[in-house]
Order: structure tokens, then sequence, then C-alpha cells
């Protein structure tokens, strides 16, 4: 029997831990900032009484260079958080043997975004140098652009649902079209082959609001960007067995989460464990390292990201039926033995000296006790 999986979110809640307290960011003036040569996250000063903690993606897609590692590291910062993303990421069609790296935004990205306050700046990259015939590199934002939309959400009276919704109904388009343009430029200069704009503006055509053409439709956007069988996964994820692990390749992971403005939302998570018996789920995020004894720092970071807003969720419901659920985040390494957190320093210590941990891990492990005790999730340790 198919199962219709839907959560409900109300408010977003985050208290950070001592460590992430201590996480100092780089700060920059507004008038002195340079997009390109800033850190990966950092904080912009507007003038003396405004500053917004501001991070940047490298490509549009989640699963590279670990995005929403560098967003979590701005919620340190108790004022908005600014996210700069490129609307399209081309790399040269040699750019790979296996893979396009000829990325562009999708849905999923607006609801994380959405969902967890933060606000977006959808860019394009202007200008890039030559690394081979068929691929370029040291791709580069206009930072101008990226400034004046800085100031705009400074000034902004309203929450990141609001300012995203309308940036990308009302700026996408254009945004969209300045990339695609930018790289027919780029391969021009340069003298390298690009993927052809062509399948670019195919897809813009799809997703525009044929009401307005000079904006687009989200609900065109999410069937573009969420394949059909996605959505269908969202809407009949089958439970088949006590304690179905839902696996990290299944489209079955999609499920909808809806918000206390109205949005409706797509996100996915690494495992849904069901016990339909009980009635309880847990929706877990799984890190693993296969030669360390922990996965390194952006990767945990990046479950963080993603469990701080599973933990968040008020109620979730299947068939209109009503679940219990826990949040985990689990991190698998190659050690001997566990370690469930939040825990007590002694427990700690002594995993640490069993597990003959390095000071760096050790100073993750403690973060993420923090972070776990202050956000009421879990987190196990263990071994692959």
């Amino acid at each position: 029997m198919a199962k219709i999986i839907k959560a409900k979110i109300e408010n977003l809640k985050y208290r950070a831990g001592t460590s992430m307290r201590k996480n100092k960011l780089n700060e920059y003036k507004l008038a002195d900032f340079d997009v390109n040569e800033a850190s990966a996250s950092g904080i912009v000063e507007i003038d003396e009484k405004n500053k917004v903690a501001y991070s940047k993606w490298v490509t549009p897609k989640r699963t590279r260079s670990y995005p929403f590692a560098r967003i979590y590291d701005t919620y340190s910062f108790g004022g908005k958080r600014i996210t700069i993303i490129p609307i399209i990421k081309d790399e040269g069609i040699g750019a790979s043997k296996n893979k396009s790296n000829n990325d562009r935004i999708n849905f999923i990205t607006l609801s994380w975004m959405n969902l967890t306050n933060v606000f977006v700046i959808l860019a394009w990259y202007s200008d890039a140098e030559k690394k081979t015939e068929y691929r370029i590199t040291s791709q580069k934002f206009d930072t101008n652009y990226i400034k004046k939309k800085i100031k705009e959400i400074s000034e902004y009276q309203f929450d990141a649902h609001h300012w995203n919704n309308e940036h990308f109904i009302k700026d996408f388009r254009d945004v969209y079209e300045k990339a695609v343009s930018s790289y027919d430029a780029i391969s021009e200069k340069l003298s390298v082959k690009l993927h052809p704009s062509s399948g670019h503006k195919a897809f813009l055509e799809k997703i525009i609001d044929k009401s307005n053409p000079k904006t687009i439709s989200l609900n065109n956007f999410a069937s573009e960007t969420l394949a059909k069988s996605r959505l269908a996964a969202a809407r009949e994820v089958v439970v088949k067995h006590k304690n179905e692990h839902l696996s990290l390749e299944s489209e079955k992971l999609v499920f909808e989460i809806v918000n206390n403005l109205g949005g409706s939302y797509f996100l996915t998570a690494d495992e849904i464990i069901i016990d339909e018996d009980k009635k309880q789920l847990i929706i877990q995020e799984a890190k693993n390292a296969t030669t360390e004894k922990l996965p390194k720092s952006a990767d945990i970071k990046d479950g963080l990201f993603k469990i701080l807003l599973f933990s968040q969720i008020k109620t979730i419901h299947i068939d209109e039926i009503k679940y219990d659920y826990k949040v985990s985040l689990k991190l698998t390494g190659r050690i001997s033995s566990s370690l469930k957190l939040p825990t007590t320093q002694e427990n700690i210590a002594s995993f640490v000296h069993k597990e003959k941990i390095s000071r760096p891990d050790t100073a993750s492990i403690t973060m993420l006790n923090e972070e776990a005790t202050e956000n009421d999730y879990e987190v196990e340790i263990t071994n692959n």
C-alpha cells in the first residue's frame, strides 16, 4: 500500500554550542567586499549598526564543495544569513570523463533555504580563466551585483521565505539569461568549448510563467527540476517491512514538508527507518570515512545543517496517521567501538583514549556533543 510522508515545521530554533560561538568569521566592509577574494563564509558590515553573515557556493549542486557546511558556519551569527549561489556552473565539455559538470540550481535547494531562513542571492559567473581547450577554471562572480543584493537584503523587512520566492520569481530569468550569455562570451573569449546554450534556453522556456514571461513559475520550476519519478515518490513511499531502511540511492527518500507560511517543499534524507508496528520512524543523515577514524569536518557540518532542520519538525504523518519520530546523525569510520552523543566528558575522554583519536577529531567530537545537547538530537559515532 502506498504511503504518503508529510511533515510540518513551524519555527527554526538554533542554539550554538561553545565551539560554534568561538568560531570567528572573517569580517569585511561592504564597500571593500570582493566575493571572489573573500573566504567561503564570513560577515559583511553594511554600516556600524548593520551586519549580515554570508556564505558562497562554487556550484549550484549541493553534493559538491559542501555548501551546507559553509552555511552552517554562519549559524553562530545572530542576524540575517545570506548564501550566494551560481544559477548555472559550466566547467566545459571536457571537465570530466564521467560527468557533464554543467549544473543548474533546482527546487530542493530553494526548499532548504526557505525552511532554514537563509536568504539566497542568485548569481552568475562573469569571467573565468582557460585551463584547457575544453575546460575553464577560476570562475568569478560579478562583485558589484553581489554587493547590491547584499545591501538590498540588509534593508529587507520580511523573512528569507518571502525574499527567496520573490527573488526566484522576478529575478530568475534575468540572472539565468545573464549566465547563459556570459558563458557564450567566455567561450568565445578564451576559445574553450563549453556546453551548448540551447539546453539552458530550452529549460528556461519550460519554467517561464506564460501569463508574465518576465517571471518564472515556481510550480513549473519544481516540476522540471524534481524528476517526475521523485515527485511521485514523495507521495508514494512504500513501507513493506518493519524497520525498513530506505537507502541513499532510493528515489523514495523525497518527502514533503509544509511550513507555517503555507509553503510546501520537498527534501531528501539519507535514511528513513520506519517501524510500522510502533508507528515510529527515524530520519537519519549518514556520513562515512573509509580510511579515517571520522568523516572530515565539512562532511560533518553538512550533516549537522540537515538534521538541524529535521530536528525542528513538529509532526509527521503517513497516510494521515501520526508517527513518532527522532532525528539522528550517524558517523562511521575506522574505529572499533561506538559513542552516542550527547554524553558526558568522561565518556568522550574514554572513547578518545581507546580509539587514539587525533586532536582535530577530538575537537569535532566535542563540538558535536555541544551541538547535540543544545539542539536536542542524537549523534552516533560507530565503525564502518
